[in-house]
């Protein structure tokens, strides 16, 4: 055997071994981007099964939120306080945009519109959007006041028909 077929032998067992190697990065690459495909597909489907839950939990919630059963009742209160409580917040931030909510489908409007850009209601110059309230002083249970306004927090005597701090209708 000369040298220019040692050379020759010696190049075609290079071609093969980097041959070998393109084809394992290429299988590698495939592999990877499967593996990756998977668990995209995975982390969707977990999630559309939390959504679904949280469905079932809304609903079974609404059924449960009047009369809640025993072990229940601690996360029912919860839900209803800490909504509540989202709600305020969510208006002291409208306030603080300037905005305001329609009178008539509580759509989150500029103060000042002259008419709803979602349902087309009249806005009135003399309505007043929202009384925002500050954060509720905690409520003292040995207090003589004799409930509590649902969107502030504010404790008020049993004879008010309004809040004193926010305004609302007793």
């Amino acid at each position: 055997m000369g040298f220019f077929d040692s050379v020759k032998d010696f190049a075609g067992k290079v071609g093969n071994t980097v041959e070998k190697g393109a084809k394992s990065v290429s299988d590698s690459s495939k592999k990877m981007a499967e593996k990756s495909r998977l668990k995209k597909e995975i982390s969707q489907l977990e999630e559309d099964v939390n959504s679904a839950y949280i469905s079932i939990g809304k609903v079974f919630f609404e059924r449960l939120s009047e009369n809640p059963e025993p072990e229940c009742e601690n996360a029912v209160e919860t839900i209803i306080t800490k909504g509540e409580r989202i709600e305020q917040l969510r208006r002291l931030l409208t306030n603080l945009e300037d905005k305001m909510h329609c009178p008539s489908c509580s759509a989150e409007i500029s103060k000042d519109q002259k008419f709803c850009d979602k349902c087309g209601a009249k806005i009135e110059e003399v309505f007043v959007a929202e009384n925002i309230c500050p954060a509720p002083e905690p409520v003292n249970e040995n207090s003589s006041a004799g409930k509590v306004c649902p969107d502030c927090g504010t404790p008020a005597d049993v004879d008010h028909l309004f809040c004193q701090q926010c305004g609302r209708k007793f």
